[in-house]
């Protein structure tokens, strides 16, 4: 087991660098805050997604990354959401509810976390490679997974969880709704803006 200093002294000699693979945030008013460790020492840093669009059939956000105490703040970083994880307590208020309502097992009634009526409750996005060199950062930056908790403290927070879920549901269900996620987008860019 290597101790911080010895990692730092391994770094210095040329060893292969760390690979930083994952990332957690959460949900902070219109921005994802989050802290990843590299080499002994932590860095807090902050997504600021400016911009949502649709492409391929993804959702993709762009934004500014700020890792706090470092020279270098990436700009336009883009974030592909990749998959998301249902959220369990009360579900967001939506500007419009999907229209299939149904269950797979009509057996069973129909709640607020069935079926398309089911809301976010994280969000998992491949970033855009990134140069840790330049961010300051002795790590391998070019395959991170920010995975994104959408635990909303305020009613900005609930709106914006309610217009991720819309996206999810129209571009990551069975069938993709173009219409509805055309919507669901530019409801999301407003809240972003």
């Amino acid at each position: 087991m290597f101790g911080s200093g010895q990692k730092r002294a391994a770094a210095k000699t040329g060893a292969k660098r760390a690979k930083l693979h994952s990332i957690a945030t959460m949900m902070r008013g219109r921005s994802f805050a989050g802290r990843f460790d590299v080499a002994g020492v932590t860095h807090s840093f902050t997504y600021f997604p400016a911009k949502a669009t649709v492409t391929g059939n993804k959702l993709q956000l762009t934004g500014d990354l700020v890792v706090v105490n470092l020279p270098s703040r990436p700009r336009d970083v883009r974030a592909t959401l990749m998959a998301a994880q249902g959220g369990i307590g009360t579900a967001p208020l939506r500007k419009q509810l999907p229209s299939n309502t149904s269950t797979a097992h009509p057996d069973l009634p129909v709640v607020e976390s069935t079926g398309s009526l089911s809301f976010c409750g994280v969000l998992y996005f491949k970033l855009a490679p990134l140069d840790g060199r330049a961010l300051g950062v002795p790590a391998d930056m070019s395959q991170i997974q920010m995975n994104v908790r959408l635990a909303p403290v305020n009613d900005a927070e609930r709106e914006l969880q309610g217009a991720f879920s819309s996206v999810v549901d129209a571009l990551y269900g069975k069938d993709v709704d173009g219409s509805a996620a055309e919507a669901a987008v530019s409801e999301l860019n407003k809240l972003l803006a």
